[in-house]
């Protein structure tokens, strides 16, 4: 297994789906992680992520975090580097919602920006700031998605944001790459989770058809993703996009509504 000991990793939206995953993921490996959304906090003991975490012994905390309010997250971070120091950053808070050009309303498109753009934006450079004044070497790992490197139809604001996510890592990744903080990112293709639950069961039928491998990926094979460039194995790999979408990108046709 991957050995994160000593490490401390920043979830965002690690209440579910992938983020669960992920901070489960890490915490297996060793790494204290810090969940930061708006639920997992107020979860049942019994559902909430970091208690399950500690239940299975690993070292966890979850903390309040709207990640589209700018002084929250430069508020939050600090408090992880001054208690912990922060080493690793999973930018994986979200949201998704599907319209086409002419049927997106302006806060529509507001809203998927602030959330997948300028979350990621704000957690991004309060994390880099502080890796940098403590002179430390660390990993950022966004997670975007396929919809940010080809059209996926009636899901205009979406794709625009994803995009903007995956060039964001690709310039944050080599501006610092000098430094040694890593930033790469993670495209899923279509994941067992609550946003892709808006697919009827015929749209589902036909995208699984259509994936090479014929299946969706589970939160957790996705999480085994961000683990490795989380890890010292992906040292030297810098702005890249791992995409893990069961070969979806490789030749598949668009299916359209």
């Amino acid at each position: 297994m991957l050995d994160l000991t000593n490490r401390t990793a920043l979830v965002t939206g690690g209440s579910r789906g992938i983020g669960r995953a992920t901070a489960l993921r890490l915490a297996e490996a060793g790494a204290r992680v810090v969940i930061a959304d708006r639920s997992d906090h107020r979860a049942d003991r019994d559902t909430a992520t970091w208690q399950t975490i500690v239940d299975r012994g690993g070292r966890a905390e979850s903390w309040e975090l709207d990640i589209s309010d700018a002084d929250q997250v430069a508020s939050v971070i600090e408090r992880v580097e001054s208690e912990h120091g922060l080493d690793i950053l999973v930018n994986n808070a979200g949201a998704l919602l599907a319209g086409s050009l002419t049927d997106t309303t302006d806060e529509m498109w507001r809203d998927q920006f602030r959330v997948n753009v300028d979350g990621t934006f704000y957690c991004m450079r309060a994390a880099v700031r502080a890796m940098l004044a403590a002179g430390r070497k660390g990993k950022i790992v966004n997670i975007t998605s396929i919809s940010g490197l080809r059209a996926n139809p009636g899901f205009a604001a979406y794709c625009s944001a994803k995009a903007a996510v995956v060039n964001l890592t690709r310039q944050a990744g080599i501006d610092y790459a000098p430094m040694g903080i890593n930033i790469n990112s993670v495209a899923p293709g279509f994941v067992e989770t609550d946003m892709t639950a808006l697919y009827d069961s015929s749209i589902r039928d036909a995208l699984e058809k259509q994936t090479p491998n014929g299946k969706w990926a589970s939160p957790a094979q996705i999480a085994d993703s961000v683990l490795f460039l989380c890890s010292p194995l992906s040292d030297h790999i810098v702005g890249e996009i791992l995409v893990v979408d069961g070969g979806w990108l490789v030749g598949t046709p668009v299916v359209t509504r």
